[in-house]
């Protein structure tokens, strides 16, 4: 590795090399992974497909009788008394006579329960299915409802329900083959408790082998109860277990959901939740029950002794290809309208409580790190890895990235649920994953300016920053919320009871290496100056003369607590890139875990962690002065000990350290998400458009109300990135969106309405338009709700703030987009001090009136408090539908005094405090009249301020836009 001297560290550009230097490493290293991974994954399942053999008939039989024969044996019959209640079970059949013969075969030996009817639904059958049914019921308890259409299966167990007799209701598939004691099992658990709601049964499939898509499944388990994943925004249903081998099961686990195929639910329950939703057809209908009863506090129930062969692949596979793709596409529509947002948050909060009732596995965390492995000396990795034990105590799983490993570091498991980043050098936006519910989190323990400087560090979901000065300071220049999250100690591997090593024992010791960057200690620390024996461990400190009789050289990170057991005081010396943070380093919690005295240079984290309790050191002679009085004095040494000792187990272990990200997953998981859609063209000019700066408005005072905000530029409005949102809100301008169904969508029609056509409007689920007069109108024509919401300010952006530099008399700031705007066209030319700002201007009117093409947003107060009129006019399809302009609410926020050319609704905004002209003349009339009275102007703009101030902020307009997600959001 070649050294680089600490001045070029120093010098402008230095970052940027390094970050070009770090993304083409990365680049290369993915390249390689991937192009090596597809040859590996190929040859596997060639081989999986050549090793693979076909069942002989006989070995079929033999496998059936066996699962049959292992359930049988496993299942434990209740004796039902002539009291036990009355189950309606109903089957709805078309065409089904073959399943029919398969599902009455042995029926009433099978099922082992003395007091059930069948309701037979047939749905206008062709073949020979009413014949059967007929002879069946001379011997079964079965009763046929003849429906002259093919009703959906929703609509027919609806109706079949409503005539049912039964306490109980049995949604039974017709393609299912029951097996012993399947229904008595089923009412034991259905009888156990008042409040379940749904019992389901284990699904197996029966011999597949002439199936096109199952044929490798035969006599596999189909379904143990449904789970749900995330797949491309969907929160999507599946079956749980299927593929695995068939094993007996003793306990019932609790499921978010079951399938119909065999589904039992008492019948004043069922119609409690309103029963089947007719909406689906064949799909998700049962999914879409289960939830109603899951959310109605009743719990679902997998029953592991109800055993059924399903053959359900055989009637898919008769279906139509274009019949059935959409006939999918609308149940999964009307699916995610209903349940995407509670689901996706019931989702991961399951994981994170590891309750295994909407997901299969707990929460999976991985850390990004350095490298891994026991001869690691990445700092990084150590922390990840006493932090990851912690979290392993919630039941969650853990996984690190390593940027010096094997495998491509931004290649992430879809398993993965969080990504810990604690190196600014991962580039979040690299991340490759199918997993769209992917938290991200950046944890910056030191280099906090590198961290921010990077372009991905705004896509982070989560960032926890080691210091309240770290977390002040990211806040400060990124606007995010930063959560408290220093390091800490594991004291399972630091404490007071690891025996000390002869082989090390030392007085004080440094444990560090040496990275090519300055650090105190090298000029503050002095072993030839003082009577006792110092020790120091870590990398590249051989090229120092005055610690080579003193080097150790490197010790793993696992003889640290021997290390810390064998002396008396340790040495830290917080560098540059923490200690003005305020950043406290591992050492110093993991050496007072053990026991040991720690004396720092880093003054602000001792202050701020510590409370001034740790001893300090500022020079060469304060460190010297501090050995020697803890080294001569082992009473003020112990007691010093003691009291710091106690204070990091009380507060800085790892186990803490975890319950924090446990609890700052938990507030992310309930806040209410919502992407901001900006018409921006892309990151780099964002900054000069309008829309930008108002979502920034947005998205401050949402976050004060608890929301999480994320913004999307126009090439990142398509795709899944917005898959954790509950809402998206439409900057709608140039651009046009097409919203999904997953999320509650809000236009706001803040610009362009010309462009807007009543089939967009009618695409969202709640409209708001910037006029007042053109909302009224389109909502005569639209079938959504629509209501006017004008644009606003921000007051802690646009306040009173004079200025030298922007003293005139006529201020206009805008851009041309190469046309003679209306005020200026209407002024010039003119002798008054005219001040213009904007692009495009050069060719349009005299250089002398042209200031600048850009006022930064941040300038812009500046500008409008400092001018003695700020003038102001609408594009033409603004004016027409009146469209106010923002720039009217912002200048009164900045206490100007605004002349503009007419709109309408002016009045009912602004009353007398806006001053409207109407033709040349008059402008100029009332520029020279104003000019000349100050008084006048002084009064308008108290009124304009005041007027805007009380009804025209985001503030206000937040609280408005939340009540009505609070009404629509039902979660």
């Amino acid at each position: 590795m070649v050294k680089v001297p600490p001045k070029v560290k120093e010098l402008k550009g230095y970052d940027e090399l390094r970050k070009l230097r770090n993304h083409l490493r990365d680049d290369c290293k993915t390249l390689k992974c991937k192009t090596g991974s597809k040859v590996k994954v190929g040859a596997s399942k060639i081989k999986e497909f050549i090793e693979r053999e076909r069942l002989t008939e006989s070995q079929k039989e033999e496998l059936y009788e066996s699962i049959i024969n292992r359930n049988t044996s496993n299942i434990d019959l209740h004796d039902f008394g002539k009291d036990a209640p009355l189950v309606s079970i109903i089957i709805i059949n078309r065409n089904g006579m073959k399943h029919l013969q398969r599902l009455f075969c042995d029926f009433m030996k099978n099922v082992q329960y003395p007091n059930y009817e069948i309701l037979m639904v047939d749905n206008a059958s062709t073949d020979k299915s009413i014949e059967l049914l007929k002879e069946l019921s001379d011997d079964l308890p079965l009763r046929i409802i003849e429906n002259r259409e093919n009703e959906s299966f929703s609509r027919a167990n609806n109706k079949a329900a409503e005539t049912a007799e039964g306490e109980y209701l049995l949604l039974l598939n017709n393609d299912v083959e029951p097996t012993y004691g399947w229904l008595n099992q089923m009412m034991q658990t259905a009888l156990k408790s008042r409040d379940i709601g749904a019992v389901g049964a284990k699904l197996v499939y029966p011999d597949c082998s002439k199936s096109r898509h199952n044929k490798n499944s035969s006599f596999k388990v189909q379904h143990r109860g449904i789970a749900f994943r995330e797949e491309d925004g969907f929160i999507k249903p599946y079956n749980m277990g299927n593929g695995t081998t068939f094993e007996a099961e003793d306990g019932e686990e609790a499921r978010a959901a079951v399938t119909a195929a065999a589904l039992l639910t008492e019948k004043t329950k069922y119609f409690e939740v309103g029963g089947l939703d007719e909406g689906y057809v064949y799909g998700y209908e049962d999914v879409d029950l289960c939830l109603k009863l899951l959310k109605k506090g009743y719990k679902n129930i997998y029953s592991p002794k109800t055993l059924l062969f399903h053959y359900e692949f055989g009637t898919q596979e008769k279906s139509k290809n274009k019949e059935v793709k959409e006939r999918r596409l609308k149940n999964k529509g009307l699916f995610m309208e209903k349940w995407n947002k509670w689901l996706r948050r019931e989702l991961l909060m399951d994981k994170l409580n590891c309750n295994r009732l909407f997901s299969e596995t707990p929460l999976k965390v991985a850390f990004a790190v350095t490298e891994t492995g026991e001869n690691s000396s990445a700092g990084d990795y150590f922390t990840a890895l006493s932090l990851g034990d912690s979290l392993k105590k919630f039941g969650w799983k853990i996984s690190f990235l390593s940027r010096r490993g094997s495998e491509d570091w931004y290649d992430v498991d879809d398993d993965v649920d969080v990504v810990i980043s604690l190196l600014d050098a991962y580039d979040i936006r690299k991340i490759q994953s199918n997993n769209n519910l992917l938290i991200k989190v950046a944890w910056p323990r030191n280099w906090l300016s590198r961290w921010i400087s990077n372009p991905d560090f705004v896509d982070y979901d989560i960032v926890m920053a080691p210091s309240e000065i770290g977390c002040n300071y990211i806040q400060e220049r990124t606007g995010k919320n930063v959560f408290l999250l220093p390091l800490a100690t594991d004291p399972n591997m630091f404490n007071s009871s690891v025996p000390a090593n002869e082989t090390l024992k030392c007085d004080y010791c440094f444990t560090g290496s040496y990275w090519d960057d300055q650090r105190e200690i090298i000029d503050m620390l002095d072993p030839e100056s003082l009577p006792y024996k110092f020790n120091l461990y870590g990398k590249n400190w051989e090229n120092f003369e005055k610690f080579k009789g003193y080097h150790q050289g490197f010790v793993n990170y696992k003889k640290m607590p021997e290390i810390y057991s064998s002396t008396k005081i340790v040495v830290d010396d917080a560098n540059r890139v923490t200690k003005e943070y305020g950043s406290v380093n591992s050492r110093v919690y993991d050496a007072l875990a053990s026991g040991v005295l720690v004396m720092t240079n880093g003054e602000l984290g001792a202050k701020e962690t510590f409370h001034g309790n740790l001893p300090v050191y500022r020079s060469k002679e304060e460190l010297n002065n501090l050995l020697e009085h803890y080294l001569s004095n082992e009473d003020a040494r112990n007691d010093k000990i003691k009291e710091l000792q106690e204070f990091v187990l009380s507060h800085h272990t790892y186990d803490h350290r975890a319950q924090t990200i446990r609890d700052v997953l938990e507030k992310y998981l309930l806040e209410t998400k919502i992407a901001i859609k900006i018409p921006a063209p892309d990151w780099e000019k964002v900054q000069e458009w309008g829309d930008y700066h108002m979502a920034l408005g947005l998205k401050k005072e949402l976050e004060r109300k608890g929301c999480n905000i994320v913004l999307q530029v126009l090439p990142e409005w398509d795709g899944n990135r917005d898959a954790r949102c509950d809402t998206i809100i439409v900057l709608r301008g140039l651009n046009r969106y097409k919203p999904k169904k997953q999320h509650f969508n809000i236009m706001w029609n803040i610009s362009h309405p010309d462009d807007v056509s009543v089939e967009e409007y009618n695409q969202y689920d709640h409209v708001f338009i910037a006029s007042e007069s053109w909302a009224q109108k389109v909502a005569k024509n639209v079938e959504v709700p629509v209501e006017p919401l004008l644009q606003c300010t921000d007051p802690e952006l646009f306040y009173p703030d004079p200025d030298e530099n922007y003293k005139h008399d006529l201020l206009f700031v805008g851009n041309s987009r190469k046309v003679y705007r209306k005020v200026i066209k209407d002024l010039l030319p003119t002798d008054y001090d005219l001040a213009v700002y904007g692009t495009n201007w050069k060719r349009l009117i005299p250089k002398k009136y042209i200031k600048g093409e850009h006022i930064p947003n941040s300038e812009l107060r500046k500008a409008y408090s400092s001018c003695k009129i700020l003038l102001n006019d609408h594009w033409d399809d603004m004016r027409e539908k009146g469209f106010i302009s923002n720039r009217l609410f912002d200048g009164f926020a900045a206490g100007a005094f605004i002349i503009s050319d007419k709109i309408e609704g002016y009045e009912e905004v602004f009353g007398d405090a806006l001053v409207i002209y109407k033709t040349p003349e008059e402008l100029n009339k009332l520029i020279n009249y104003y000019l000349n009275n100050e008084h006048e102007r002084s009064e308008k703009v108290k009124e304009g301020k005041n007027k805007v101030m009380n009804n025209y902020t985001f503030q206000k307009k937040v609280e408005y836009i939340l009540e009505v997600l609070n009404k629509n959001l039902k979660l």
